[in-house]
């Protein structure tokens, strides 16, 4: 499941584009603040470049500890550590934990709100949902602290920048809070937590909220078997990703739409939506979307027909694509009557009578008949000479009996 990542501005030129190996470049990249390197790394997080984002959280921490910058340390630290838990590392994962126990085991050190979020992520993400919802709850609570504590020292002349970033933080908290929600199963608050978010998101359009509040509302309405609602929030969630080109999210956004497709029976194309996150996600840091998308298949597989045929709209879907028979009732009907009698198939003389209702004569109605079996042949047959679905049987045809077939006619499907 998507939680939102972290970013603060757009990507700008080539100079951020690839970190060069060379040791003049890293002394360079050294030169340039822990915030900065930080930054960089949540955009080499958006175009999906995930181990030089983490070489980027390890220059932050390294440049940190450098200048005795606590804050930072603590950010980099947080940012380590959900970043290892995102790539499904869990050796990393801990290797993260027990550094933050011992940077609070030292005086006078106190967590960053971020790192309250990030602790929260790695709950949620190991099926915590309680303590994924404390951590997000501190989180909060240390967003709303360093808030107050501003207005005190700034007064009315509170720094600009720094009131977004906090409005974007609470909102980065109250999508966190629904995304647990929403895993618990209570629905209506997650709506509500979503619904707050959009008055302000939509309006000031922090870089990344948008978009995962889109899919969380998209992963609602899938539950509620709104589907026709769910295909609209995740609409707004791709013309968002494409937006900021934030090509992470767009993946999720991808994922949504298998999802949605295999809830509408569209089995083709739920198929060509994981297919094509497959061949995106191939790098082993992509491990944990990888297993969502294995679970999705599994759940494709589970629900998938071989073959269906829709009679309100005229068409016929295969495992391998979509055809289109409009102006050829004659054949979908042929299809129709054979998936009735699956189970026992048609003689020649039974498909005469129920097609064309007359009589059956070999001499008349033999010729016929191939000609219009073959004629379904070329269209679903991916080799004619060895059909998959269409087989000769006895003393007529059938459909064959290893097939998962679904006739949709009216407004049920049989």
């Amino acid at each position: 499941m998507l939680i939102e990542h972290s970013s603060v501005e757009t990507m700008t030129g080539s100079s951020t584009s690839t970190m060069a190996d060379s040791a003049a470049s890293i002394a360079g990249l050294m030169e340039l603040s822990p915030k900065e390197l930080l930054r960089r790394g949540n955009l080499r997080i958006e175009k999906c470049e995930l181990k030089e984002a983490g070489r980027f959280f390890e220059l932050a921490l390294e440049r940190a500890k450098s200048l005795r910058d606590s804050r930072s340390v603590s950010d980099s630290l947080g940012r380590l550590l959900r970043y290892s838990s995102d790539l499904g590392d869990e050796t990393q994962t801990q290797k993260w934990v027990n550094e933050l126990e011992i940077y609070l085991a030292q005086d006078d050190v106190k967590l960053t709100p971020q790192v309250w979020y990030c602790k929260g992520i790695v709950a949620f993400r190991n099926a915590q949902y309680k303590k994924a919802q404390i951590l997000f709850h501190r989180y909060w609570r240390e967003v709303e602290a360093e808030e107050n504590a501003l207005s005190k020292i700034s007064g009315a002349m509170a720094d600009l920048e720094q009131g977004k970033e906090n409005l974007r933080a609470r909102a980065q908290a109250l999508l966190a809070l629904g995304v647990v929600a929403q895993a618990q199963g209570k629905l209506k608050r997650a709506r509500y937590l979503s619904e707050v978010i959009l008055k302000y998101a939509e309006i000031e359009r922090p870089r990344g909220i948008l978009t995962a509040a889109y899919l969380m509302l998209c992963r609602i309405a899938e539950r509620t078997g709104e589907t026709a609602v769910a295909r609209s929030w995740c609409q707004k969630a791709f013309a968002e990703s494409v937006a900021e080109h934030n090509w992470y999210h767009y993946l999720y956004v991808l994922y949504g739409f298998a999802r949605i497709t295999r809830l509408e029976q569209d089995y083709v194309q739920a198929r060509f939506f994981l297919d094509l996150l497959e061949k995106a996600v191939v790098k082993d840091e992509f491990r944990n979307l990888r297993n969502e998308i294995a679970e999705e298949r599994v759940k494709l597989n589970l629900n998938r027909v071989d073959l269906e045929i829709d009679l309100n709209r005229s068409l016929v879907r295969t495992r391998e694509g979509e055809v289109n028979l409009r102006r050829q009732h004659l054949l979908i009907e042929m299809l129709h009557q054979l998936a009735l009698s699956h189970a026992q198939g048609l003689s020649k003389a039974e498909m005469i009578e129920r097609i064309w209702k007359e009589t059956y004569n070999p001499e008349s109605h033999d010729g016929k008949l191939y000609y219009n079996i073959n004629r379904i042949r070329k269209l679903v047959e991916p080799d004619q000479k060895k059909p998959q679905y269409l087989l000769n049987w006895r003393q007529g045809y059938r459909l064959a009996p290893e097939l998962k077939i679904r006739i949709v006619k009216g407004e049920t499907n049989q």
